[in-house]
């Protein structure tokens, strides 16, 4: 029986960040209970077609601890047609002021074991400046809540050059992961994603962020600085304390099975990846015709799979293992991608040994190299 990763998207949040294009939307509480019937119907469907091992969840949004948690705890309780008794790791993620300490007792009945809160700074300039309705001070209470109840895998997410973000700043937010000691971080530089305020308004002219080579040089030095505390870096935007990587999302890294449920949720099954539509009326259509709310669905060939493989495991700091990818794809990485690998062999961009890994030099400028790939 294959073992996959299950996603969940809640679509819901109280308010939309300004550099956000995902699938969330906010003053619409009265789609909430329809969407959870909805869901649980969808996962139903598929417990008819499939038989699989689930051995990771990740509920993810929007917001979902924004939901009420009876919602959290209708969706566990349909997980159980599925085979689901060897969950490695079950991850919430949840927004500062949107958790209370019931919900999060309910969570841990629940079987979830890991947080992953959304933070993006601790600089309450910065939080006002991209749409966070939420204050450092808050963050901080909530961290200490979750940690008072007793979790003891704390991942948070952290954003870098974000408007009215400079040295000083960032520094502030190092200082403060430091004294918290969370078990994983996720330290992301902003994407201006179309379909985002921010993407509009940098069109326009009208947002001010830091050129690239002043952040690079911020992230090198984050970078240093949280291996001293035991935070290594795993992935491109992602520092685990030893034993803490994210089990799930290593899966999407490494080409591995997962199914996903509710709107917009991206699911990866035999090769053929899916994309369910992002749309209230077209889901609650379509599962009411007990068909699946799929709108994109294709099949993944082997040079496509190649391609996404070397990616993604590009974006690993343990790289490509040179081996197994003889295996996997039936010739040797280095002489199929010679041409390419010599244009850089001057700058100090690659380790090779057993594997194929970018240096830190590299992995900054990763894109540089990818791009002949692709």
């Amino acid at each position: 029986m294959q073992k996959v990763g299950c996603y969940i998207h809640i679509p819901f949040c109280q308010k939309k960040c300004y550099y956000c294009d995902f699938c969330a939307y906010m003053n619409v509480e009265h789609r909430i209970d329809n969407y959870i019937n909805n869901l649980i119907k969808e996962i139903k469907l598929y417990q008819e077609k499939l038989s699989c091992e689930i051995d990771s969840i990740y509920i993810g949004g929007g917001t979902p601890s924004y939901i009420d948690g009876k919602y959290i705890e209708k969706i566990r309780r349909v997980l159980d047609g599925f085979k689901i008794d060897n969950i490695k790791e079950f991850t919430i993620e949840c927004n500062p002021n949107s958790i209370s300490k019931d919900e999060l007792l309910l969570y841990k009945d629940l079987g979830i074991n890991r947080i992953s809160l959304g933070v993006q700074s601790f600089d309450d300039k910065v939080l006002k400046a991209i749409g966070r309705n939420h204050t450092a001070d808050i963050a901080i209470k909530d961290i200490e809540l979750i940690r008072s109840v007793g979790f003891d895998n704390l991942s948070f997410d952290l954003m870098l050059n974000l408007p009215h973000q400079d040295y000083k700043s960032v520094k502030n937010d190092l200082e403060i992961v430091k004294r918290i000691s969370p078990e994983h971080i996720s330290w992301y530089s902003l994407i201006l994603e179309e379909g985002s305020r921010f993407y509009a308004l940098d069109k326009k002219g009208k947002l001010d962020l830091m050129d690239d080579d002043k952040e690079i040089d911020i992230f090198n030095d984050l970078v240093d600085e949280l291996e001293k505390i035991g935070l290594h870096r795993y992935e491109v935007s992602n520092f685990a304390k030893n034993g803490y990587q994210s089990y799930h999302n290593k899966k999407y890294w490494e080409g591995e099975g997962y199914i996903a449920f509710g709107m917009s949720a991206s699911g990866y099954l035999s090769n053929y990846r899916y994309t369910n539509t992002r749309n209230f009326i077209h889901y609650n259509d379509k599962i009411n015709k007990n068909v699946l709310p799929i709108y994109d669905y294709n099949y993944i060939d082997k040079n496509e799979r190649e391609i996404e493989y070397i990616i993604f495991k590009l974006r690993e700091t343990s790289g490509i293992n040179l081996e197994e990818f003889k295996k996997k794809f039936g010739y040797n990485f280095l002489e199929k991608y010679k041409k390419e690998i010599e244009k850089f062999t001057d700058q100090n961009f690659f380790i090779i040994d057993q594997n194929f890994k970018f240096s830190q030099k590299g992995m900054n400028l990763s894109n540089e190299f990818l791009r002949l790939i692709i």
